[in-house]
């Protein structure tokens, strides 16, 4: 990623999203009003007057991993909230929408998002700019996870347990980067927990669709660096600190998220998982 540039990726997915939102059957996988309102006019009279770009079967494939990914996150932080956690990092939360549409359960959250200091920039100049206030929870923290000191920004809100999100970062960094988040999380307070999104091996005969997705990636500028198999992912967390790791089963999310569906396939291999602490 350019130093001085916000994320193409990050911008790509909240388009994703917001065809999600106006085009895509009910119920949705994920409900976002709120990307929508991110883009033009414009913006989405071209998406209505070329939807069949948006329906090749690896544009389906790319949009249900992304709305799936961030269901999941969603679904296992309320989980967590219902324990008593009350502590949310978002790492790389690009033009994510979560704090901005928070759910009433939501409301008692403590909330960070941690990204990139030009993309969060850009971020908070486009939602001033669609008048989307700013919700009192949530603070923003600008940081290059490839330079900063993750550890630090965790600490901001205290000893206490966090959960932590990092979908569609973690392949945009390298391996020793991906290595030291997992450390700062893993030695966060017992009852921590991290949701992920990782990059198959690809390059080893894995997913066609996340190959079309990294080479896309590439064309921005923004190659994917880290890939991981289930036993690696596994191994890599529990040395940083984690004691149980969870993976997302494909028949799991298909049961759960595409019941009925005749839009967005349901993965036939999934890569996300919960770390827990």
């Amino acid at each position: 990623m350019k130093e001085d540039h916000p994320s193409g990726t990050a911008i790509g997915v909240s388009v994703l999203r917001a065809f999600h939102q106006l085009f895509d059957e009910f119920p949705r996988i994920l409900e976002d009003p709120v990307s929508p309102l991110l883009l033009t006019a414009e913006m989405i009279e071209n998406m209505r007057s070329d939807r069949g770009r948006f329906q090749t079967v690896p544009a389906r494939g790319l949009r249900s991993h992304v709305v799936l990914r961030s269901r999941y996150a969603e679904d296992e932080l309320r989980a967590t909230v219902k324990d008593g956690l009350d502590r949310f990092v978002s790492l790389g939360a690009g033009f994510d929408t979560f704090p901005f549409r928070q759910p009433d359960w939501a409301e008692g959250l403590s909330i960070v998002e941690v990204d990139h200091p030009a993309t969060q920039k850009a971020k908070q100049e486009l939602f001033a700019r669609q008048r989307i206030p700013f919700p009192g929870n949530t603070a923003f923290i600008p940081l290059d996870l490839e330079k900063g000191d993750l550890g630090e920004s965790l600490l901001t809100g205290g000893n206490k347990p966090v959960f932590v999100s990092c979908l569609g970062v973690l392949a945009y960094l390298t391996l020793g980067t991906a290595r030291r988040i997992f450390g700062a999380i893993g030695r966060m307070p017992t009852g921590s927990r991290m949701a992920l999104a990782f990059a198959p091996q690809v390059h080893e005969g894995g997913d066609q669709r996340a190959g079309a997705a990294a080479e896309h990636a590439a064309a921005l500028g923004e190659p994917w660096q880290t890939y991981f198999t289930e036993d690696d992912l596994r191994n890599e967390l529990t040395r940083g600190g984690f004691h149980r790791v969870t993976f997302l089963r494909a028949d799991d999310a298909a049961d759960r998220y595409y019941h009925g569906r005749t839009d967005l396939p349901a993965p036939k291999r999934t890569r996300l998982c919960i770390a827990e602490v």
